[in-house]
């Protein structure tokens, strides 16, 4: 398994404007009702590295899409589950051929102490207190939940207080209850996978230039060109 990373200020605006058009029909209207910008940019990303993942899985097109009752996008293949996220600019995509996966990046920020309460448990908000940049602890273990929730497509209604990460947030690569986690700090941001597949991913960036030569290519074929 493979998690794609990139970072949308490594385009430009004209870049954005070609690859929306190479997204799934009903994410190019969803795309074009989103006002603010770094959202908008931050979306056509994440969608042309899942794009960019399946190509690198032999699919050169867009699986059949569906979506859940509470608006989840997952592929009609029964052997294919992806997750997408992207925070400050950063997006990420991962694919998965064994059971569903839930990605999480998040970029370092400060927790109120009210935040803490609603989303920490009692021994995760010590253990922060001990730590050198309690800002970067908090960050990282939110990423973990959040993965988790992605994962099982959990609602709002759940209680996130209920997880309790404090014994292995520490550790890069950790199993749960039956899920694996694999966590990656990237300067600012951490980046967690939750997935019923065992082992640790491979984290990897994808250059403009790739992604760019990617999308020419796309369209080329599109064109018969190739």
């Amino acid at each position: 398994m493979i998690v794609y990373i990139a970072d949308i200020n490594d385009f430009d605006a004209q870049f954005f404007c070609d690859a929306q058009k190479l997204l799934p029909k009903r994410k190019i209207e969803e795309v074009q009702k989103i006002t603010h910008e770094t959202s908008r940019h931050e979306t056509v990303l994440a969608w042309i590295l899942l794009r960019f993942a399946l190509s690198k899985m032999g699919i050169s097109v867009f699986p059949l899409l569906s979506f859940s009752e509470r608006g989840k996008p997952f592929f009609e293949a029964d052997n294919l589950f992806f997750n997408l996220s992207h925070s400050k600019g950063k997006v990420c995509a991962v694919i998965s051929a064994v059971g569903e996966t839930g990605v999480d990046i998040q970029k370092k920020s400060t927790f109120s102490k009210n935040m803490k309460k609603r989303v920490f448990t009692d021994l995760e908000c010590l253990l922060g207190k001990k730590q050198p940049d309690e800002s970067a602890f908090f960050t990282r273990l939110w990423a973990i939940k959040e993965s988790y929730l992605k994962t099982t497509g959990t609602g709002i209604a759940f209680d996130i207080r209920s997880l309790d990460f404090s014994k292995q947030c520490a550790f890069d690569c950790f199993e749960k209850d039956g899920l694996f986690y694999s966590v990656l700090t990237e300067g600012e941001f951490a980046i967690s996978v939750c997935s019923a597949e065992k082992g640790m991913p491979e984290f990897r960036t994808v250059s403009p230039e790739v992604l760019k030569e990617y999308c020419l290519t796309v369209v080329k074929t599109a064109k018969g060109e190739v």
